[in-house]
């Protein structure tokens, strides 16, 4: 028989002591375990109501604490106030694994496992001391200038979607520097939450790194969940048309927009893939009109947006972008030798000077200026003044709507900004994270893009085609050119 050493024995004498009156549903074990094996440093869970993320999120806590001596641990809620009403009040983070009678009530006087591993609980600073120098402590990220001082081993943040920004900026270094695992669990946030954007870059980048674990999960993934009692929840939500709601409190899904989503008709059949699309467009690529558009900034973002117009079907094809927000490259001199191999490789039979209309910003006169006396190159200034952001955003409405604009996959970032474009709680269209949106509306004024061109070459088809009633005609032109068009848009 094989003897056990004292560090196998503590450890499963912990791990009993842990999960003899708590243990994780199946929903949890699947979520936690890369991280309880060491495989990755940051777990990323974007979960439903009534998941159990707040009892996952102790019994981390306590895990790591208890089989790491000497750890310092955090629990980080939006605000201190948040977090001691939620789990130090009720005992909940003090008296975890504590017995508990079927429908999981505290039994007065039963058993309370962990008690023997606490040396000092702290009211006044919420803090729990253990005998191996292990402490839990619960932090407000609104005291996010603190944050610098602290030495984290292990970190739960809990809601970060409304978080005080600066809190994590402050925050992860020194957690990178201790290599501290980090717990973010919650569910994700609406348009307009506080921290909102820190939130989804920070789950984007979780999702493309090695040693992250992305996941979602969804309130049904809790075996233990009132089915009957979030069914009539969803229903009543639904009813009410609000299904981002629905899709993002119970399946912690990112519903981007919702009711103040700029283009609710944005959708991933309007993305296709570079190489099918350049297929797309090669028979009649040197008919097409060819635009680059440039919204110069030297201290946010350079952004390039690159695109075609069929001159006779009046398709739109956004092909390529740049978004440059390294102020290092945003020079002319950096930027235009990426923005002319652009144009170099998606119309090579163009010619550069002659066959492209170059469009920027007019606010960014330096530009042009900078870009002549350089490269002996002309780009056209914006004529803003003539034509409203409104119409502008109503004619990209309507190109989507129709399948009148397809944007290849290589644009990521602008995709990225229509998602995310919202209207505030005012009801005002947006000025932040619109680059590439703004280029978008630029392109449309220099084609003097007009919806009425398209209604006049549907009409004139019409006319053309004997023994066709109009509502087969334009059925007929949509099959052979790909896109749709609802006669009761115009027809009045």
């Amino acid at each position: 028989m094989i003897e056990l050493s004292k560090e196998d024995k503590l450890y499963l004498q912990i791990m009993d002591d842990l999960h003899n009156f708590w243990q994780p549903h199946s929903g949890q074990l699947d979520v936690g375990r890369p991280l309880i094996e060491g495989k990755v440093s940051t777990l990323f869970v974007q979960c439903g109501r009534k998941w159990g993320k707040t009892d996952f999120a102790i019994y981390l806590l306590w895990r790591h604490a208890l089989l790491n001596p000497g750890s310092t641990c955090y629990y980080i809620t939006p605000e201190l106030s948040h977090g001691r009403e939620i789990i130090w009040h009720n005992s909940r983070l003090t008296q975890f694994a504590r017995e508990r009678d079927d429908v999981g009530r505290i039994v007065p006087g039963g058993k309370e496992p962990l008690k023997k591993y606490i040396k000092h609980v702290s009211n006044v600073d919420s803090r729990i001391t253990c005998k191996n120098g292990s402490t839990i402590k619960i932090v407000g990220s609104e005291n996010w200038a603190a944050a610098n001082g602290l030495t984290p081993d292990f970190c739960v943040y809990d809601e970060f979607k409304v978080f005080h920004t600066q809190f994590h900026n402050e925050m992860n270094p020194n957690r990178i520097v201790r290599k501290a695992p980090l717990v973010i669990i919650g569910t994700p946030p609406k348009s307009g939450d506080r921290n909102a954007d820190q939130y989804m870059e920070f789950a984007d980048e979780c999702i493309s790194r090695d040693d992250c674990h992305h996941i979602t999960a969804s309130s049904y993934d809790n075996p233990f969940t009132p089915v009957e009692e979030v069914d009539r929840e969803i229903e009543k939500l639904r009813a009410r048309g609000e299904e981002d709601v629905v899709q993002r409190e119970y399946y912690g899904k990112i519903v981007v927009g919702g009711k103040r989503a700029i283009f609710p008709m944005f959708t991933e059949q309007l993305i296709e893939d570079h190489n099918v699309l350049l297929q797309q467009i090669k028979r009649d690529a040197k008919k097409m009109e060819w635009f680059c558009v440039a919204d110069p900034g030297s201290t946010t973002c350079f952004a390039v947006l690159f695109g075609c117009i069929h001159p006779y079907t009046k398709k739109l094809y956004i092909v390529d972008e740049i978004y440059e927000k390294n102020q290092e490259n945003t020079s002319v001199r950096r930027i235009y030798p990426r923005i002319k191999a652009k144009m170099e490789e998606l119309s090579p039979y163009s010619d550069i000077e002659d066959d492209w209309t170059k469009v920027y910003d007019e606010a960014a006169a330096w530009f042009s200026t900078e870009l002549l006396n350089q490269y002996n190159i002309y780009f056209l200034p914006t004529s803003k003044h003539l034509h409203k952001k409104d119409h502008g955003l109503s004619l990209i409405k309507d190109q989507m709507i129709h399948n009148l604009v397809t944007i290849s996959s290589r644009c990521t970032n602008l995709k990225w900004e229509i998602e995310r474009y919202v209207k505030n709680d005012k009801g005002d269209v947006p000025k932040k994270d619109d680059h590439l949106i703004d280029c978008y509306r630029y392109l449309n004024a220099a084609a003097n893009y007009n919806m009425l061109e398209v209604i006049e070459i549907i009409t004139k088809e019409s006319d053309n085609r004997r023994g066709y009633s109009l509502e087969e005609d334009l059925m007929s032109y949509q099959k052979e050119n790909d896109w749709t068009f609802n006669v009761l848009d115009w027809e009045d």
